[in-house]
């Protein structure tokens, strides 16, 4: 049984574009907000479930991933709380493109579509950070075609270090080869080669540290 989020000890102020709501409008959100704690690996939802629900991640991390035609899964971003998840689908009353897992645990709230709709046509403020998030996503996609476009291996290594090195701190090796859909085997190699040629280092520590940001950006393949 999915509890409610009225008495619930998970605070709104933890979901960014509640945090200024009036008491009266947190009122609302309870009566129409349920709270779901997932266990790791759980899943979501499944690319092609219909979008009735909002899903606002409080606490804990999932990831975004597609079927291939090969039966591989292509991960397509990782979601740390608090974000919002396919809001876009739910906005547009199409089945989920993808699908999304927790990884280790996670905490979301789910919100009917129509009601928290009629939130938004009464409160502009929220209409804008619901807006924002809409944004940060279509630049995470971008982000992620460009990775998955990249022409071979080496490219891919090179442009998801350039977008964000600090990644390597974060993430294991076999979920960022996941992430840009390459063998962990293949991506040691390319960090060995990059490591080699003195473009960048590497430390349990500090993760990758980019030497020659110019040198790397020779292999991004653009």
């Amino acid at each position: 049984m999915n509890p409610s989020l009225h008495g619930s000890s998970t605070s709104l102020d933890k979901v960014g574009i509640f945090s200024h709501l009036t008491p009266n409008q947190r009122k609302q959100i309870e009566e129409i907000g349920i709270i779901r704690h997932y266990n790791e690996n759980e899943i979501v939802f499944y690319e092609g479930d219909q979008s009735d629900y909002f899903h606002f991640l409080i606490d804990g991390e999932v990831s975004i991933f597609k079927s291939t035609a090969s039966a591989e899964t292509m991960l397509i971003h990782r979601f740390r709380a608090p974000s919002l998840i396919a809001e876009v689908a739910t906005l547009k009353q199409i089945p989920y493109p993808a699908s999304c897992e927790v990884l280790h645990s996670a905490v979301i709230l789910k919100i009917s579509r129509d009601p928290f709709l009629n939130l938004l046509q009464n409160d502009p403020s929220l209409s804008i950070a619901l807006i924002s998030s809409l944004t940060q996503k279509i630049s995470a996609l971008e982000r992620s075609l460009q990775r998955h476009s990249a022409p071979n291996a080496m490219a891919k290594v090179a442009r998801i270090i350039r977008e964000d090195h600090h990644m390597f701190t974060r993430l294991k090796g076999i979920e960022i080869a996941r992430m840009i859909g390459i063998t962990p085997e293949t991506l040691s190699r390319m960090i060995k080669k990059l490591k080699s040629e003195g473009i960048i280092t590497m430390s349990k520590s500090d993760g990758i540290i980019l030497l020659l940001p110019e040198e790397l950006s020779r292999y991004c393949g653009e």
